[in-house]
């Protein structure tokens, strides 16, 4: 072997090193960010869905399997900005801990870097479209099954013995000693509710749950006494009875507006609505807009030695937010059919490209050359 071989051997082992290196950051980083902003919007959702249990809305068979679901919507939208805040603060801390620097000095510079980034952006921007063509609409087919399910479960189902149980429609209160494990049988119920500017309260020792033929369910309260009166008066009514049936209301409809977004990808395509090319517009854009997002986070992690470490970070939340809100806007002007689907956001996306090339002009990450527009940039 030659020494120029040798040489040449050595600068694509070099390279190859570098590659590896900036791509383990970058994903380290990206998987990080990824899991905190994670854990912000669980946390959130376990609030809701907390509201919607206690309020019987959500019964312990369905809680489980509608945040998954939901979990999985959201981790496609998460892709993008977790990725370009993940590329952002891992560039930024190799710029202050000189580690760009020293690459520099051994004249690596930015077109070593731009590969650097399309290994990590490619492959992630990919996923993204696939997840947004496929796994979306089964995602929102399943929250479909899911919120059926919600709403065929009767709220008997939701109530718990031994705590004040409340209706969906918060005007009744039902307390019981105990209840099977099928919710069909209860022992010494409490219940009261307002009815007719009255106060309807019933005592009894035994109820259980009854479905009527039209589908409505029902408690039959047995062996009991119903007071009918207004607090703070002396005039109560009370009956005893035998037994005493009351309808239970259902369980508010939690089905959120995903019929669109459930169908496939080739139904949007056949079909001329504009809401429908809206939906099909928007899982392409994204992972487009992945992409150029992510290689703007390049030119915006120079930081200088004074400058701090994240002095570039609220710019680059500042532009991924009008990225993002354009992007709205856009599909929002297609579903309107303002502007027509063969434009779609495409305007977006050059307005997102001229950026990005602004950017790199300012960083000095490319030179205007005739005949070439990108050269290494070496300090």
């Amino acid at each position: 072997m030659t020494r120029s071989q040798c040489d040449n051997s050595g600068m694509s082992l070099g390279i190859s090193i570098i590659d590896r290196y900036i791509v383990k950051e970058v994903i380290t980083t990206w998987l990080a960010v990824m899991f905190v902003l994670l854990i912000v919007v669980t946390s959130v959702e376990i609030v809701q869905f907390l509201k919607w249990f206690l309020k019987g809305e959500l019964t312990t068979s369905t809680v489980l399997p509608l945040f998954i679901n939901s979990q999985l919507k959201v981790i496609v939208l998460l892709i993008p900005v977790s990725l370009f805040l993940g590329v952002l603060l891992a560039l930024s801390r190799l710029y202050m801990d000189s580690e760009m620097t020293a690459m520099m000095s051994g004249g690596i510079g930015p077109k070593q870097w731009f590969r650097s980034m399309l290994m990590v952006a490619l492959p992630i921007s990919l996923m993204v479209l696939l997840m947004m063509l496929y796994m979306r609409p089964w995602v929102a087919l399943q929250r479909a099954d899911i919120n059926a399910d919600i709403r065929k479960v009767s709220i008997i189902s939701t109530f718990v013995a031994g705590r004040f149980n409340r209706t969906p429609d918060g005007e009744a209160v039902i307390y019981m000693e105990d209840i099977s494990k099928d919710g069909k049988s209860m022992r010494n119920i409490f219940q009261r509710y307002n009815k007719d500017g009255s106060t309807h309260i019933d005592l009894a020792r035994a109820a259980k749950s009854v479905t009527h033929d039209t589908g409505l369910d029902y408690i039959s309260f047995e062996q009991g006494r119903h007071y009918i009166g207004s607090p703070g008066e002396s005039d109560y009514q009370i009956i005893e009875y035998s037994e005493y049936g009351v309808l239970v209301p259902a369980p508010k409809d939690r089905s959120f507006p995903l019929r669109v977004q459930a169908l496939s990808t080739k139904e949007l395509w056949n079909s001329d609505k504009p809401e429908h090319k809206a939906e099909l517009d928007w899982r392409i854009s994204l992972p487009f807009a992945t992409l150029i997002i992510v290689m703007m986070a390049l030119p915006l992690s120079q930081t200088k030695p004074r400058g701090g470490r994240y002095s570039q970070l609220a710019l680059g939340i500042l532009l991924y937010l009008i990225y993002s809100n354009l992007l709205g806007v856009g599909k929002a002007w297609i579903s309107k059919g303002i502007v027509p689907f063969w434009i779609g956001t495409s305007w977006v996306h050059v307005l997102g490209a001229v950026t990005l090339y602004i950017l790199l002009r300012r960083a000095g990450l490319i030179t205007k050359k005739s005949g070439s527009s990108v050269k290494t940039h070496t300090r």
